[in-house]
């Protein structure tokens, strides 16, 4: 277990490597990406502060907590596009073209290889960022009851909680095997994760326990903040840890039925 978990980790150091000397070649293509990125930012940003003129807190979430999870929202979506955004993105394009050939021929896992071969350091540059900012802004909120276990478990969350977007995104693109010109899902899938990047407090009733179970987007940005502000708690640890794992076996699952699916460019 230990020399295969060192032979995936020496291969996405070169997926790194490569990644990085491409990204060096397009400077302007890489620069114009965090404009973008910092644009999308600031409309967010823009719409929580007309909320405020309204308000003085959303649901249990007053004014500086909601700011300290938009700046997760933001990691989170930095964190994807770092390891995986240019890989699902360009995924239904392989399957109509029947370009996935050179995927599953290679003598490594062929979701590691088609999730994570191209690196985003736009992202990867956005999250260095906004964890200063998170930290600048979390020690000004309250720098007494936040301590260091608070970012542990905060740090512990946030991957969880990417693990589960990441598996649901995967599934979501896994359609385009069975639906051939999938092209809508990642349009799809960016609508969903929308009730991720708003706080779960203003979620009631049936709708929030499917956002805590079925479709979990409220565990991926919310739960990191609670438990960052507020504190451990046990029921919301468990709830992300089961999801987790349940999310990551099925889709593994939907990626071994769904490639059976594929047709080959040389079929």
């Amino acid at each position: 277990m230990r020399l295969l978990v060192h032979k995936y980790l020496n291969i996405w150091k070169t997926f790194f490597s490569n990644s990085l000397t491409r990204d060096m070649e397009f400077k302007a293509n890489f620069i114009s990406n965090i404009g973008v990125d910092l644009i999308y930012y600031i409309s967010l940003y823009l719409f929580y502060h007309v909320i405020f003129q309204f308000t003085d807190s959303i649901g249990t979430f007053e004014k500086d907590v909601v700011i300290i999870f938009l700046i997760v929202t933001y990691m989170i979506d930095s964190f994807f596009e770092f390891l995986f955004g240019a890989n699902i993105y360009s995924f239904n394009q392989m399957i109509i073209k029947g370009n996935l050939d050179f995927i599953l021929t290679k003598p490594i896992n062929s979701q590691f290889l088609l999730s994570l071969r191209y690196v985003g350091f736009n992202g990867l540059v956005n999250l260095f960022f906004l964890s200063a900012i998170l930290i600048v802004l979390v020690e000004n909120y309250d720098s007494q009851s936040v301590n260091y276990i608070n970012y542990l478990l905060f740090a512990i969350s946030f991957i969880m909680g990417n693990i589960i977007w990441y598996c649901f995104d995967f599934m979501i693109h896994c359609l385009s095997f069975w639906f051939k010109n999938f092209s809508v899902a990642g349009w799809f899938s960016n609508n969903i994760k929308q009730f991720s990047m708003k706080p779960d407090t203003i979620y009631f009733g049936a709708l929030r326990k499917i956002l805590f179970s079925f479709l979990p987007m409220a565990l991926i940005a919310s739960v990191p903040v609670r438990f960052l502000i507020y504190g451990f708690d046990v029921n919301l640890f468990i709830n992300q840890i089961v999801v987790s794992i349940c999310f990551f076996f099925i889709a593994r699952y939907v990626w071994t039925k769904s490639v059976k699916k594929y047709e080959s460019a040389s079929s």
